[in-house]
């Protein structure tokens, strides 16, 4: 029988030049606790067409001196946080998969009772690992230093990273260590494990887009789980895009926006749960965040939806060509902030900071019983209660949606957001054929209530924007006219859609409030 384990580990990556001063330090402060350095040869398999790593499981055999061992991971668990992996690992005889003995772990089901014929050698990682074991206060942490390469026969990536796993006792401790290393040198954390980056170079993309990940939930699942699980997977979304947001990738962006905003939805939704000490700070931090990537985004979907096609119906309209030059010089000073930011000090404590409170902060540990009796309770509790207060909310607020302001329909477009995301993360709570057809049809509303409404606060802000843009124009006054009609457009073409947006949006209301509970 494997071992099973669940792992809790963080790790960092750092760049090659440093590695020299990282590891004196690492051997100065923590020499006595070195175990002896290791050269790690791991080979991945999978099978042809690729179906463990679709389904989140990585298998691996690594030869350790003269011995083997094979590992299977598991990232797509009920548990699944942002470095909490399931784990079962056995020692081999060889350097092929030994699959007599995987009948209790995620890749039986994959294989289909299929032999090793069904696994082929996918890529290679070449690690040289020095570990130092550290005891801190009531805790033992494993350090793990790793230089090397992964290799897919075609392509190969340097590997340069810290990984600290809790081997016992309280995960701020772990925190602690690696805030202290990042003042050595600087160090970025990192979500792709080697597996991920293997992959990642098979397909010809080292940085891919990551995309939000369903969350799975147990109906029996305390609320302090359920929040751990939910505002992770939010937060790993946004880690996973922040290298290909520094290459200036469009959908990157966009991607980590929505990490941002799912992890900070699921603060708001157990707010009653989370809101200790430290929780206006860590959303003080996050909120920082979302307004350095805003202005990026916004600015690109204008360029996307609104000046591109008029340009391509308007080629040589100067006041238009102007305007437009205009919007792309602000995307890229926008996109420039957008990557400072994820290149700074802060971004990287804002990421730290809130791991550490989601793992340890006062919320989880404080004594007060009504907050321990809250936080101990079956998810369905909350998340019928949230469910239902959301929708009435929605309900209430889009009942004049026809005379509402700008302002009150972006209120009620967030509630949707809201909502929306409340409703994909509690789906496993309240399984069932019934409950899953209701569910599917209230979402369906919130998705069409979320896009007609963020088009009608779009027609308000590019309103804005385009006559700001045409007043601050340089020039003669021939050139200011040209500028203004050109604005003129845009508000035109913006005025054309906002009829039919009204319309979409007061239907997509109309279907959530005769929506059918399936919270109960």
């Amino acid at each position: 029988m494997q071992a099973f384990s669940r792992e809790i580990e963080l790790k960092l990556v750092f760049d090659p030049a440093d590695a020299g001063r990282l590891k004196r330090h690492l051997g100065r402060t923590f020499g006595r606790q070195a175990r002896p350095r290791q050269t790690l040869v791991s080979v991945y398999f999978d099978t042809p067409d690729l179906r463990l790593h679709e389904a989140g499981i990585s298998l691996r055999v690594r030869r350790i001196g003269r011995g083997m061992v094979q590992t299977i991971k598991s990232v797509n668990g009920a548990a699944a946080g942002l470095f909490d992996r399931g784990e079962w690992e056995q020692p081999i005889n060889r350097a092929q998969p030994d699959l007599t003995a995987v009948q209790d772990t995620p890749l039986a089901p994959l294989l289909n009772g299929r032999g090793p014929e069904a696994l082929r050698p996918v890529f290679e990682t070449r690690v040289r690992r020095a570990v130092y074991q550290v005891a801190a206060e009531e805790s033992v942490i494993a350090i793990a230093f790793d230089e090397g390469d992964v290799d897919t026969g075609q392509d190969c990536a340097p590997v340069s990273e810290l990984e600290f796993e809790l081997l016992s006792g309280e995960s701020a401790e772990l925190f602690r260590l690696a805030r202290t290393l990042t003042g050595v040198v600087p160090l970025r954390f990192a979500v792709q494990s080697k597996s991920d980056r293997g992959y990642a170079l098979m397909e010809g993309e080292p940085h891919p887009v990551a995309w939000a990940s369903e969350v799975h939930l147990d109906p029996a699942m305390s609320c302090a789980d359920a929040f751990r699980v939910i505002a992770h997977n939010g937060l790993r979304q946004l880690a996973a895009n922040e290298p290909a947001v520094r290459e200036g990738r469009p959908n990157a962006l966009h991607q980590m926006r929505i990490g941002l905003r799912r992890a900070r939805a699921a603060m708001s939704l157990f707010r009653d749960i989370v809101g200790d000490s430290e929780h206006d700070r860590i959303k003080a931090g996050l909120k920082w965040l979302a307004g350095t990537l805003g202005p990026a985004r916004d600015l690109d979907v204008f360029m996307a939806d609104v000046l591109v096609p008029l340009r391509t119906e308007h080629p040589d309209h100067p006041g238009l060509a102007d305007i437009c030059h205009d919007i792309e010089v602000r995307r890229l000073r926008a996109y420039a902030d957008a990557v400072a930011a994820c290149c700074s000090d802060r971004y990287q404590a804002v990421l730290l900071d809130t791991m550490e409170w989601i793992e340890s902060g006062p919320w989880r540990t404080g004594d007060d019983p009504l907050l321990r009796t809250r936080r101990e309770q079956a998810i369905t509790a909350l998340a019928g209660d949230e469910l239902a207060r959301r929708r009435r909310k929605i309900i209430k607020g889009g009942r004049s949606l026809r005379d509402c302001s700008p302002e009150k329909r972006h209120e009620l477009r967030i509630r949707g957001k809201k909502l929306r995301y409340a409703t994909e993360f509690f789906a496993d709570a309240f399984p069932g054929k019934r409950n899953t057809r209701r569910r599917n049809a209230v979402l369906a509303a919130l998705k069409d209530l979320q896009e007609a409404l963020g088009g009608l606060n779009d027609i308000a802000t590019r309103e804005q924007l385009a006559e700001k843009i045409a007043a601050e124009g340089r020039g003669d006054e021939q050139a200011a006219r040209k500028r203004a009609f050109a604005a003129g457009m845009i508000v035109g073409r913006q005025h054309a859609r906002h009829a039919e947006l009204l319309a979409a949006a007061e239907r997509a209301y109309a279907n959530i409030a005769d929506g059918k509970a399936y919270w109960s």
